[in-house]
């Protein structure tokens, strides 16, 4: 149960990940029309919410699994006395995340409507910066989906199988 010591205290994971949730406020309630926002003309409303709550859900898993678990491991995950819950709860968040990041991608990538992409070079002093293609835009954002799409089911499985693995283990020694 080695605790990494770059560990976040549990008042500085509070702080951070309320940071997190306030900069994903926004645009939750600019999607939901309570602010004015201006997206771009073709950007539906829940791809702007989909967004905030991607910032919102991370504030919420930095709390959770900081402030509430104690922090990580460090390999990364929760400490071996984090309840059964903290970690479903972990595991929903990270998942939720994951697959707010894949309906994004899907949607630049495949979604109807006008694309417009821009890119930039940056180094040492030189910069460059160009409109890209709808095209090629596309197909960056759709390998990105497919990528995102192909880690999502293996957080699905993986998480799944080791909760389920702890949650038996729980039962058993008690």
């Amino acid at each position: 149960m080695s605790q990494s010591s770059g560990n976040l205290t549990p008042r500085g994971a509070i702080a951070f990940g309320a940071l997190f949730m306030l900069c994903g406020t926004f645009p939750v309630l600019a999607g939901l029309g309570v602010l004015h926002g201006s997206p771009a003309p073709d950007v539906p409303p829940w791809v702007v919410i989909a967004s905030g709550s991607m910032f919102i859900l991370a504030g919420l898993a930095i709390i959770n699994g900081y402030a509430v678990a104690g922090g990580v491991q460090a390999d990364g995950n929760l400490s071996d006395s984090a309840p059964l819950i903290v970690r479903v709860t972990q595991y929903l968040l990270g998942v939720a995340i994951i697959g707010l990041m894949f309906a994004v991608f899907a949607w630049v990538a495949f979604g109807p409507g006008e694309r417009h992409f821009s890119s930039s070079v940056s180094i040492s002093g030189f910069s460059t910066s160009t409109h890209s293609s709808a095209r090629t835009g596309r197909i960056v954002f759709g390998i990105g989906a497919v990528f995102i799409g192909l880690f999502l089911v293996a957080a699905v499985v993986s998480g799944a199988r080791r909760l389920w693995r702890q949650s038996r283990g729980e039962r058993a020694g008690q």
